[in-house]
């Protein structure tokens, strides 16, 4: 009977020195796991320079959607700033013409002219012109691509892109469009002005405004730009 009162105190007084060991063992394998570092998904530089242009600004709103009354300014920022995060992941070195809601200068000319002079900064590889349309056939929806008319490698580039968007909406390929808008007029670059949809068509102005849709768009985008630049997916 001593012998298993004994047996029994012994026990007793091991148990706190387990439930130590115990508690001991469980933050050291929750801090192995909580300091794992992260996996490093961004690209090495490629050594290509992209100007990503946020078409309008401050005063100048641009196109304003039929039934909710976005303005494409700010549609054209969040969508540029999408666009600079998805490239940068890509390995591309990324230049904005704007990063928030305000013009670059106070007049829509000297705007203009600021955005040239980034546009034709030295080492640019090609430019990127986010803008939003309308037009007055409400049915008329879906992307489309404007390049500087008479230019065989804007042409290549803006289809390029088009092609990538469409791809990535899930919309049939169309053919990109010449222009003679000033900024791809004047850039030295390939410049490209991509058209992401019509605020004038009500399902396109619902989906611009969703974040999903956008992360489409600059996914296309990009696939198109890589296409273009390294021939990749074309």
């Amino acid at each position: 009977m001593k012998r298993f009162i004994a047996f029994l105190l012994s026990a007793i007084l091991l148990l706190p020195l387990c439930a130590c060991f115990q508690e001991g063992a469980l933050p050291d394998a929750t801090q192995t796991h909580e300091t794992e570092a992260p996996k490093n998904t961004q690209s090495p530089k490629n050594g290509k320079t992209i100007v990503v242009d946020a078409g309008h600004g401050g005063a100048d709103g641009g196109a304003v959607g039929s039934n909710t009354g976005v303005t494409e300014a700010s549609l054209n920022l969040a969508v540029a700033m999408l666009l600079k995060d998805e490239l940068l992941m890509r390995g591309y070195d990324v230049i904005m013409t704007r990063t928030d809601e305000d013009a670059l200068a106070d007049t829509k000319l000297e705007d203009m002219h600021q955005r040239r002079d980034i546009i034709n900064s030295q080492g640019v590889d090609a430019v990127i012109c986010v803008h939003m349309n309308k037009f007055s056939d409400a049915a008329i929806s879906g992307p489309m691509a404007f390049y500087y008319k008479e230019t065989k490698e804007m042409e290549k580039f803006a289809k390029a892109i088009l092609d990538g968007v469409c791809d990535s909406i899930g919309r049939p390929r169309r053919h990109a469009n010449p222009g003679d808008y000033y900024l791809i007029r004047i850039s030295e670059p390939p410049c490209v002005i991509v058209e992401c949809g019509f605020l004038s068509n009500p399902d396109d102005e619902a989906a611009l405004q969703t974040h999903e849709h956008q992360l489409l768009l600059v996914q296309g985008i990009a696939n198109g730009l890589d296409a273009f630049l390294f021939g990749e997916g074309a």
